[in-house]
């Protein structure tokens, strides 16, 4: 079956083959696919996903809208370069924990035994995981290089033991998550358990959730984390609006270079935006 997947924000986890597509069909499109899969990842995509849709019934027999942004968390095992590009794996799904932002599958956790290998891991919650899974997942690990932790490590759930597991392997970034004030100090823990084992700053990601509070990129940079802003969605109401203005200032700061450029260059107090 030939399938075109159509994602509204390409972003560096997104597919690069020929039939990955950022928006609607144009003069050169295929016009023969079968199905053509509308993947929405962030809730303010969903009316250019509805919209790009409809100009993709010209190319494809069957037209799908989908993606966590729509369905939520999904239950079903991760298909290597369908959705995220290669290299990227995802071996569990869900989370224990019952955050109201989060449209994660909050139903617990989902350990597959079988999962494609990769140096990206991808899971909402990997340190949630059973022990049998976590060594499931080391082993495959140790036969890759230049790892990403990239799913947000839960702060509270980083143990010495974990910490340890993980300076085993030939990691190139480990990225934690931040979601709110009440998670810097955990996070400052986690941090001083990781520097034991023996990692230093230069690995450190953070995912800082912001809305109206932009403080909490600061307090993250100030730990010697490198933040990465995400905008807060909503899924009570399945689309959360936020101004062009912020939109930007988002990308800006999800940008490590500028990131760093800012926080050592501050602006006057009175200038400042965070």
């Amino acid at each position: 079956m030939k399938i075109a997947r159509i994602f509204p924000t390409k972003t560096s986890m997104s597919p690069t083959d020929k039939n990955a597509y950022f928006d609607a069909p144009d003069m050169f499109t295929p016009n023969d696919y079968d199905e053509a899969h509308i993947s929405i990842t962030f809730t303010w995509d969903i009316d250019k996903g509805h919209r790009i849709a409809k100009e993709w019934g010209n190319h494809a027999r069957v037209v799908k809208i989908g993606g966590v942004a729509v369905d939520g968390e999904s239950k079903n095992c991760f298909v290597s370069g369908m959705y995220l590009r290669e290299g990227i794996t995802i071996t569990s799904r869900g989370c224990p924990n019952n955050c109201s932002f989060c449209l994660v599958n909050k139903n617990g956790m989902i350990e597959f035994d079988d999962f494609p290998e990769g140096n990206i891991v991808q899971d909402n919650n990997i340190l949630a995981c059973s022990d049998r899974h976590w060594g499931l997942v080391m082993s495959m690990l140790r036969k890759q290089k230049d790892i990403c932790m990239k799913g947000g490590l839960e702060a509270r759930r980083v143990t010495t033991k974990k910490a340890e597991n993980l300076r085993s392997l030939r990691i190139r970034e480990l990225w934690l998550a931040c979601d709110h004030d009440g998670a810097i100090e955990p996070l400052s823990k986690a941090i001083q358990i990781l520097r034991k084992a023996g990692f230093s700053d230069s690995h450190f990601y953070c995912f800082v959730l912001i809305g109206m509070e932009e403080q909490r990129l600061r307090a993250v940079r100030n730990l010697g984390v490198m933040p990465f802003a995400q905008l807060y969605m909503k899924p009570e109401n399945k689309k959360t609006e936020y101004t062009d203005e912020m939109k930007k200032y988002q990308r800006l700061m999800s940008r490590p270079a500028i990131t760093r450029n800012i926080f050592n260059n501050p602006k006057p107090k009175s200038q400042s935006t965070l």
